[in-house]
Protein backbone atom coordinates (compact mmCIF):
# COMPACT_ATOMS: atom_id res chain seq x y z
CA UNK A 1 0.00 0.00 0.00
CA UNK A 2 1.44 3.27 -0.98
CA UNK A 3 1.21 6.50 0.99
CA UNK A 4 -1.51 8.29 -0.72
CA UNK A 5 -3.41 4.88 -0.41
CA UNK A 6 -2.78 4.99 3.74
CA UNK A 7 -3.47 8.69 3.57
CA UNK A 8 -7.10 7.88 1.40
CA UNK A 9 -8.31 5.01 3.62
CA UNK A 10 -7.48 7.61 6.61
CA UNK A 11 -9.27 10.54 5.37
CA UNK A 12 -12.01 8.06 4.60
CA UNK A 13 -12.42 6.62 8.35
CA UNK A 14 -12.60 10.40 9.58
CA UNK A 15 -15.14 11.34 6.91
CA UNK A 16 -17.62 8.11 8.41
CA UNK A 17 -16.98 9.12 11.65
CA UNK A 18 -17.88 12.59 11.23
CA UNK A 19 -20.80 11.43 9.53
CA UNK A 20 -21.81 8.32 11.73
CA UNK A 21 -24.63 9.90 13.48
CA UNK A 22 -26.23 10.78 10.78
CA UNK A 23 -30.55 10.50 10.94
CA UNK A 24 -30.93 7.17 12.13
CA UNK A 25 -27.82 5.73 12.53
CA UNK A 26 -26.21 4.02 16.14
CA UNK A 27 -24.18 4.86 18.52
CA UNK A 28 -22.79 1.65 18.45
CA UNK A 29 -22.21 1.87 14.50
CA UNK A 30 -20.07 4.42 15.33
CA UNK A 31 -17.61 3.09 17.63
CA UNK A 32 -17.27 -0.45 15.48
CA UNK A 33 -15.46 2.01 12.62
CA UNK A 34 -13.12 4.03 15.52
CA UNK A 35 -12.38 0.13 17.03
CA UNK A 36 -11.55 -1.23 13.32
CA UNK A 37 -9.66 1.77 12.10
CA UNK A 38 -7.50 1.72 15.66
CA UNK A 39 -6.64 -1.88 14.60
CA UNK A 40 -6.18 -0.90 10.58
CA UNK A 41 -3.73 2.07 10.86
CA UNK A 42 -2.04 1.10 13.41
CA UNK A 43 0.49 -1.45 15.42
CA UNK A 44 -2.54 -2.56 17.78
CA UNK A 45 -3.85 -5.77 17.71
CA UNK A 46 -7.15 -5.59 19.54
CA UNK A 47 -9.36 -1.73 20.32
CA UNK A 48 -12.56 -1.92 22.43
CA UNK A 49 -14.61 0.90 23.66
CA UNK A 50 -16.63 1.63 26.74
CA UNK A 51 -19.37 3.88 27.08
CA UNK A 52 -21.19 5.36 30.47
CA UNK A 53 -24.94 4.26 30.76
CA UNK A 54 -27.57 7.01 31.98
CA UNK A 55 -26.92 5.18 35.55
CA UNK A 56 -22.87 5.99 35.47
CA UNK A 57 -22.21 2.43 35.18
CA UNK A 58 -19.63 1.72 32.03
CA UNK A 59 -20.60 -0.76 29.20
CA UNK A 60 -18.88 -2.21 26.60
CA UNK A 61 -20.22 -1.18 23.27
CA UNK A 62 -18.08 -2.45 20.70
CA UNK A 63 -14.73 -4.56 20.20
CA UNK A 64 -12.45 -5.92 17.76
CA UNK A 65 -12.88 -9.49 18.99
CA UNK A 66 -14.11 -10.65 22.18
CA UNK A 67 -10.75 -11.46 23.86
CA UNK A 68 -10.72 -7.49 24.17
CA UNK A 69 -13.84 -7.69 25.51
CA UNK A 70 -12.87 -10.53 28.47
CA UNK A 71 -10.12 -7.83 29.32
CA UNK A 72 -13.25 -4.69 29.43
CA UNK A 73 -15.05 -6.39 31.40
CA UNK A 74 -12.82 -6.74 33.99
CA UNK A 75 -12.05 -3.53 34.45
CA UNK A 76 -15.36 -2.87 34.68
CA UNK A 77 -16.36 -5.54 36.92
CA UNK A 78 -13.65 -4.46 39.47
CA UNK A 79 -13.83 -0.77 38.85
CA UNK A 80 -10.39 -0.62 37.96
CA UNK A 81 -7.96 -0.17 34.83
CA UNK A 82 -6.16 1.94 32.42
CA UNK A 83 -9.42 2.55 30.54
CA UNK A 84 -11.63 3.23 34.13
CA UNK A 85 -8.61 5.76 34.55
CA UNK A 86 -8.21 7.78 31.24
CA UNK A 87 -12.55 7.90 31.30
CA UNK A 88 -12.20 9.28 34.89
CA UNK A 89 -9.12 11.70 34.28
CA UNK A 90 -9.70 12.83 30.70
CA UNK A 91 -6.41 11.79 29.70
CA UNK A 92 -4.23 9.28 27.98
CA UNK A 93 -3.14 6.16 29.64
CA UNK A 94 -0.11 4.32 28.51
CA UNK A 95 1.19 0.67 29.51
CA UNK A 96 3.93 0.03 27.74
CA UNK A 97 3.91 -3.52 29.62
CA UNK A 98 1.10 -4.91 31.08
CA UNK A 99 2.36 -7.11 33.86
CA UNK A 100 4.41 -3.91 35.07
CA UNK A 101 1.04 -2.66 36.61
CA UNK A 102 0.11 -5.52 38.39
CA UNK A 103 0.15 -4.26 41.80
CA UNK A 104 -2.00 -1.09 40.38
CA UNK A 105 -4.33 -3.32 38.59
CA UNK A 106 -4.08 -7.13 39.55
CA UNK A 107 -7.25 -8.36 37.65
CA UNK A 108 -7.19 -6.58 34.52
CA UNK A 109 -3.22 -7.87 34.21
CA UNK A 110 -4.24 -11.08 35.12
CA UNK A 111 -6.93 -10.88 32.16
CA UNK A 112 -4.92 -9.39 29.61
CA UNK A 113 -1.76 -11.26 29.76
CA UNK A 114 -4.17 -14.24 29.75
CA UNK A 115 -5.49 -12.82 26.78
CA UNK A 116 -2.39 -12.44 24.94
CA UNK A 117 -2.02 -8.45 25.16
CA UNK A 118 1.55 -7.52 27.08
CA UNK A 119 1.05 -3.69 26.35
CA UNK A 120 -2.43 -1.29 26.07
CA UNK A 121 -2.96 2.67 25.56
CA UNK A 122 -6.39 4.10 27.16
CA UNK A 123 -7.92 6.96 25.22
CA UNK A 124 -10.52 9.04 27.08
CA UNK A 125 -13.55 10.11 25.00
CA UNK A 126 -14.03 13.39 26.10
CA UNK A 127 -14.69 16.96 24.37
CA UNK A 128 -13.83 19.73 26.93
CA UNK A 129 -15.78 18.63 29.96
CA UNK A 130 -17.93 15.86 28.34
CA UNK A 131 -16.84 12.65 28.77
CA UNK A 132 -18.75 9.77 27.14
CA UNK A 133 -16.54 6.82 28.07
CA UNK A 134 -12.63 5.31 26.94
CA UNK A 135 -10.97 3.09 24.03
CA UNK A 136 -8.28 0.56 24.91
CA UNK A 137 -6.08 -0.18 22.23
CA UNK A 138 -4.21 -3.53 23.27
CA UNK A 139 -0.38 -4.30 22.14
CA UNK A 140 0.50 -7.99 21.47
CA UNK A 141 3.85 -7.26 22.34
CA UNK A 142 5.39 -4.51 24.99
CA UNK A 143 6.06 -1.21 24.34
CA UNK A 144 4.57 2.07 23.16
CA UNK A 145 2.70 2.96 19.61
CA UNK A 146 4.74 5.76 18.00
CA UNK A 147 3.74 9.42 18.48
CA UNK A 148 2.04 9.32 15.10
CA UNK A 149 -0.09 6.83 15.67
CA UNK A 150 -1.17 7.57 19.45
CA UNK A 151 -1.64 11.15 17.64
CA UNK A 152 -3.94 9.08 14.91
CA UNK A 153 -6.03 7.39 17.53
CA UNK A 154 -6.34 10.67 19.75
CA UNK A 155 -7.51 12.40 16.84
CA UNK A 156 -10.07 9.78 15.48
CA UNK A 157 -11.36 9.02 19.16
CA UNK A 158 -11.81 13.03 19.45
CA UNK A 159 -14.03 13.01 16.05
CA UNK A 160 -15.65 10.18 16.98
CA UNK A 161 -16.73 11.84 20.27
CA UNK A 162 -17.72 14.52 18.68
CA UNK A 163 -20.10 13.17 16.76
CA UNK A 164 -21.67 11.37 19.16
CA UNK A 165 -22.20 15.00 20.76
CA UNK A 166 -22.58 17.24 17.77
CA UNK A 167 -25.66 19.51 17.90
CA UNK A 168 -26.12 19.04 21.67
CA UNK A 169 -26.16 21.39 24.19
CA UNK A 170 -26.90 21.21 27.68
CA UNK A 171 -30.91 21.04 27.38
CA UNK A 172 -30.57 18.05 24.86
CA UNK A 173 -28.61 16.04 27.88
CA UNK A 174 -31.56 13.41 28.05
CA UNK A 175 -31.75 12.82 24.21
CA UNK A 176 -28.03 12.25 24.81
CA UNK A 177 -28.31 9.66 27.52
CA UNK A 178 -31.13 8.37 25.38
CA UNK A 179 -29.06 7.64 23.08
CA UNK A 180 -26.24 6.06 24.92
CA UNK A 181 -29.12 3.86 26.99
CA UNK A 182 -30.19 2.53 23.08
CA UNK A 183 -26.65 1.93 22.47
CA UNK A 184 -26.47 -0.42 25.30
CA UNK A 185 -29.62 -2.28 24.29
CA UNK A 186 -28.39 -2.96 20.53
CA UNK A 187 -25.21 -4.49 22.08
CA UNK A 188 -27.41 -6.87 23.80
CA UNK A 189 -29.28 -7.84 20.38
CA UNK A 190 -25.90 -7.81 18.83
CA UNK A 191 -24.34 -10.03 21.66
CA UNK A 192 -27.51 -12.26 21.21
CA UNK A 193 -27.28 -12.53 17.28
CA UNK A 194 -23.48 -13.36 17.34
CA UNK A 195 -24.81 -16.15 20.01
CA UNK A 196 -26.91 -17.57 17.56
CA UNK A 197 -24.84 -17.47 14.66
CA UNK A 198 -21.76 -19.37 16.38
CA UNK A 199 -24.17 -22.11 17.69
CA UNK A 200 -26.07 -22.48 13.91
CA UNK A 201 -22.69 -22.54 11.58
CA UNK A 202 -19.77 -24.00 14.23
CA UNK A 203 -17.89 -20.57 13.94
CA UNK A 204 -16.66 -18.40 17.06
CA UNK A 205 -18.36 -16.10 17.85
CA UNK A 206 -15.77 -13.24 16.61
CA UNK A 207 -16.38 -15.43 12.88
CA UNK A 208 -20.49 -14.67 13.73
CA UNK A 209 -19.91 -11.05 14.63
CA UNK A 210 -17.75 -10.59 11.24
CA UNK A 211 -20.91 -12.60 9.34
CA UNK A 212 -22.89 -9.43 10.81
CA UNK A 213 -20.28 -6.98 10.40
CA UNK A 214 -19.93 -7.88 6.52
CA UNK A 215 -23.93 -8.17 5.71
CA UNK A 216 -24.32 -4.36 7.48
CA UNK A 217 -21.84 -3.02 5.53
CA UNK A 218 -22.65 -4.92 2.14
CA UNK A 219 -26.74 -3.51 2.78
CA UNK A 220 -25.32 0.02 4.45
CA UNK A 221 -27.44 -0.73 7.52
CA UNK A 222 -27.21 -0.63 10.96
CA UNK A 223 -25.63 -3.55 12.66
CA UNK A 224 -28.46 -3.34 15.40
CA UNK A 225 -30.73 -3.83 12.31
CA UNK A 226 -29.18 -7.16 11.18
CA UNK A 227 -29.11 -8.38 14.64
CA UNK A 228 -32.22 -8.04 15.03
CA UNK A 229 -33.46 -9.86 12.08
CA UNK A 230 -30.73 -12.85 12.80
CA UNK A 231 -32.73 -13.08 16.40
CA UNK A 232 -36.34 -12.98 14.79
CA UNK A 233 -35.15 -15.61 11.93
CA UNK A 234 -35.91 -13.03 9.22
CA UNK A 235 -32.48 -13.35 7.48
CA UNK A 236 -29.81 -16.18 7.04
CA UNK A 237 -26.24 -15.70 7.19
Amino acid sequence: MTSDQSDSQIGDVFARLADSLRAGDDIVDTMDVLVRAAVDHTRAAEAAVVLVAPSGVLHVVASTTERSVDVEEAQIGTGSGPCLAAYERGEVIEVPLVAAVADQWPEFVETAESSGLRAVVAVPLRVRDRSIGGMNVFLAEPGSLPAVELALLEAMSHVATISVLQQRDADARDELADQLQRALDARVTIEQAKGFLAYQHHVSVDQAFGLIREHARRHRVRLREVAEQVVRREISL
